[in-house]
């Protein structure tokens, strides 16, 4: 892809006052930490873009997704504004549960993530959204959020996440709470910043990482070799690696706060969520991977036809990659020829 200007950016706190989870609990003088890339004015007149993140992600999209977005690409800033918020429960700067007492954090659901955008639509004068996307959990609350937004929205792209997350995948959710719970460190959540559990989350995060890729990418970049550490695999050194570094960036309250929510995650009767989001939402697309061991490809097109029964202008779209779950990451040219509707 061309080299092309950096878009026009913007970063500031919402208050959103006390936020009620559809589960119970109160978040109090909850705040939404947010991002607009591009001209606050051309957004109010033309229409936004709204972007989730996904679970280790933030709203630095020009970070995780910088082939896709500025002028001229995807994610045109010059023409549609992109507006992304870190999502409530993360740790880098809208209410998590780092910054409240053990125990006191509610559980949160993919909905509750959605809607507490709605505020923010409302606070930078937003009526239309041109396109609303996001991968993995990312994709998870863009998939509420064509169910109750306020504005209307063009396109709905969802990359990677499926209707409601399967025993499987909650699963490798459960087992990674297991390897942070397991560190001597996480005290039930109760530790002071910067002590927490480190190398239960380095676990956690390489149990992931088994997750994101597939066996395919493996088999090919890593074999049996075993050339960065004496009597270690290859593919070891690289888990270990990825979970030392999610370490430096990232708290374990929030990681286990976001998973639960994306365990949490269901959007209910299928074909009555298509008919709900056709209602607000022009087009639908479903991306699955093909490689996808996380959210099997069956089961974003498995949403879809029923959104599509629902009487939603829906349609599945498939990325082919080696790369598993991340590709949504990783394969820009498919991403690209997808959000623009290609």
């Amino acid at each position: 892809m061309s080299t092309l200007a950096r878009p026009q950016q913007a970063t500031d706190v919402l208050p959103l006052g006390d936020f009620r989870p559809e589960r119970g609990g109160l978040l109090r003088d909850a705040r939404l930490q947010y991002r607009l890339f591009g001209d606050p004015t051309v957004a109010r007149s033309t229409g936004a873009s709204l972007v989730f993140h996904a679970l280790t992600g933030s709203a630095s999209i020009d970070e995780w997704w910088a082939p896709v977005i500025g002028p001229g690409r995807a994610l045109d800033t010059s023409r549609h504004p992109v507006i992304a918020a870190n999502l409530l429960g993360s740790c880098y700067g809208s209410s998590g549960p780092a910054a409240m007492a053990a125990g006191d954090f509610p559980e949160l659901t993919t909905r509750d993530l959605a809607r507490a955008h709605a505020p923010l639509l409302a606070h930078l004068g937003i009526r239309r959204l041109a396109l609303v996307t996001g991968g993995s959990l990312g994709g998870m609350v863009a998939l509420q959020w064509g169910a109750l937004s306020p504005v209307p929205v063009d396109r709905l792209v969802v990359f990677a996440a499926p209707g409601r997350t399967a025993p499987q995948a909650i699963a490798w959710n459960a087992v990674q709470r297991m390897a942070i719970e397991a560190d001597p460190a996480w005290q039930g959540g109760r530790y002071p910043a910067g002590q927490g559990p480190r190398a239960g989350l380095a676990a956690a995060r390489a149990i992931a990482m088994i997750t994101y890729r597939s066996h395919v990418e493996f088999g090919d970049r890593f074999g049996r070799r075993q050339t960065r550490t004496r009597h270690r695999f290859d593919v070891e050194h690289y888990l270990r690696r990825h979970g030392e570094k999610l370490v430096e960036r990232f708290d374990a309250r929030s990681y286990v706060a976001l998973m639960q929510a994306m365990d949490n995650h269901d959007i209910g009767d299928f074909e009555a969520a298509g008919r709900q989001t056709s209602a607000r939402v022009g087009e639908i697309i479903g991306v699955g991977i093909d490689t996808d061991i996380l959210y099997l490809a069956a089961e974003v097109r498995g949403w879809v036809e029923a959104y599509c029964r629902g009487g939603a202008a829906a349609r599945y779209e498939e990325i082919v990659t080696p790369f598993g779950h991340d590709a949504f990451l990783i394969e820009f040219e498919q991403v690209d020829r997808i959000l623009r509707g290609r």
